[in-house]
Order: structure tokens, then sequence, then C-alpha cells
């Protein structure tokens, strides 16, 4: 059953635009997440979709970010790359207390935009 979903989109030139400022890696992105995006040469669009894929998974916690920080939620891929989440402290938490177990995650982008959903479900 879904207990929550969430669903973002974001301009890839604002994250390109905010990318090159290392307190805003820093700040939202966990070391994994900042070496995948190096791993793929820096590119926009794969850094976008992953900011986009941490605010709709926060949307699916039915509490945006209060409470949650950004690095609380790790945006991760297989090595076929699709994308998974890994939650930690008080997101974890969160998904606990809503009675969620898993949480299935979709990503996409173009060259202007990244979008991403997120399901959780029981």
């Amino acid at each position: 059953m879904v207990v929550g979903t969430g669903i973002d989109v974001i301009e890839v030139e604002r994250i390109r635009r905010a990318a090159s400022q290392q307190a805003f890696l820093e700040r939202v992105f966990t070391e994994n997440e900042v070496t995948y995006y190096k791993q793929r040469n820096q590119d926009a669009q794969t850094l976008a979709g992953i900011f986009a894929a941490k605010e709709a998974t926060a949307k699916a916690l039915a509490a945006g970010f209060n409470g949650i920080s950004w690095r609380n939620i790790e945006i991760m891929h297989t090595e076929s790359g699709q994308p998974y989440v890994e939650l930690r402290d008080a997101a974890k938490e969160r998904m606990q207390k809503m009675g969620g177990s898993t949480i299935h995650l979709s990503i996409s982008h173009i060259k202007t935009l990244a979008i991403a959903q997120a399901i959780l479900v029981e």
C-alpha cells in the first residue's frame, strides 16, 4: 500500500550554478553523491536529478525538510544505473513512523530540466 508520494522538478541550470560553490555541495549532497557526480564528468543533469530525488523523497515523507537534513536522504545507484534511496537518522525515523518500508524512485532529465518521483510503500 502507498504511504506517501512526492515529485519534484528542477531547472538544470540552477543546479549547475549552485554546484560551482563547494559549500552547496557539502551542505546538500553526501560524499557518495558527490563522487558519483564527479565520475559522471560533473554532469549538471546528473546532479539535478539527485537533487530532485532528494526533494521528492522528502515530500513522500510528508515532512519536506522540516527536521530532516539534506544529507539524511542519500541517492545511490546500482551498477546498472538504477537509482535508490538510503535514509538515515531523522529521515529513516520518519519513514518508520509512517509505516513505510521501501521507497520506489524514478529520475529523468533532459537538457534543461530534471524530475524525480518517490513512492513510499508499506
